[in-house]
């Protein structure tokens, strides 16, 4: 019987996702669901996710074109994959975020109790560091529906972007959540990604292992996080600029892809 049920909204993303199918089977103890909700990406990337989901009979794949953009069409998705749970408990994976611990779901359904109901990434920059963000996150089913969330922003300016309703209705129903603490390669060298740039590392507070990885994409092939520093003016320059700045987002996410692939293949020899 499955226990668990991941969510994943696609847009344009279909290698990270690959990469979360192929390596959930080999670090979750418990048996699972997987719905996938195609968000208007390019047909060649629907098309490829489709071939690529026909190999895993535990994915659901959906595709709709609502004609909404940004945090709205995501938060919108949301809504729409979280009415599908049935199981005890469910994940919310950002396309390029991924559980890397091998038992990670064992570890914490052990954590989750009486006040603590979902399990998260930290958020990195401005946002609230004390309640986990949904880039990687696990829930208990049961208190979640009965708190009726609504994903849609309703004024990003404001801080009240996709999921904004979660920490302050949890909170009001005195439940809390732990956070995953988030490193951004940024500024952090220890872990496994310090080669890239502004993926965040997250960890357990009291396990110095990795438990989930998240690329932070931004937009664009994950170029958007690379326009800081000296580099960005060159890659301003008509042409020549953007085609150097698509190649390193190429570059940055297919090691990004193989590291993760090497964190697991240590833990299952």
């Amino acid at each position: 019987m499955e226990l668990i049920t991941f969510l994943i909204v696609n847009f344009n993303t279909t290698d990270f996702i690959q990469n979360t199918l192929e390596l959930l089977p080999k670090v979750t103890k418990n048996n699972y669901l997987i719905y996938i909700l195609d968000n208007g990406s390019r047909i060649d990337d629907y098309n490829k996710l489709k071939n690529i989901v026909r190999h895993y009979p535990e994915v659901t794949l959906e595709r709709w074109e609502t004609g909404l953009r940004g945090s709205l069409a995501h938060g919108t998705a949301m809504n729409y994959l979280t009415s599908k749970v049935e199981t005890p408990y469910f994940s919310i994976l950002d396309s390029d975020a991924v559980w890397l611990k091998k038992n990670w779901d064992e570890i914490l359904i052990k954590r989750l109790d009486d006040k603590i109901k979902i399990i998260g990434t930290q958020a990195d920059g401005l946002k609230h560091k004390d309640f986990p963000m949904v880039y990687a996150a696990f829930l208990e089913s049961k208190a979640f529906k009965e708190l009726k969330i609504d994903f849609r922003p309703k004024d990003i300016n404001r801080g009240q972007d996709t999921g904004f309703e979660m920490r302050e209705k949890y909170r009001a129903a005195g439940y809390e959540g732990l956070v995953l603490v988030g490193q951004n390669t940024r500024e952090y060298k220890k872990g496994p990604f310090a080669r890239l740039t502004g993926v965040v590392e997250h960890y357990l507070e009291d396990n110095p292992e990795i438990i989930a990885v998240h690329f932070g994409r931004g937009s664009n092939l994950g170029t958007q996080k690379f326009k800081r520093g000296l580099k960005r003016y060159f890659y301003k320059i008509p042409r020549i600029g953007r085609h150097f700045l698509r190649k390193r987002g190429e570059k940055e996410i297919a090691q990004w892809l193989q590291i993760c692939k090497e964190i697991v293949k240590k833990q299952t020899l």
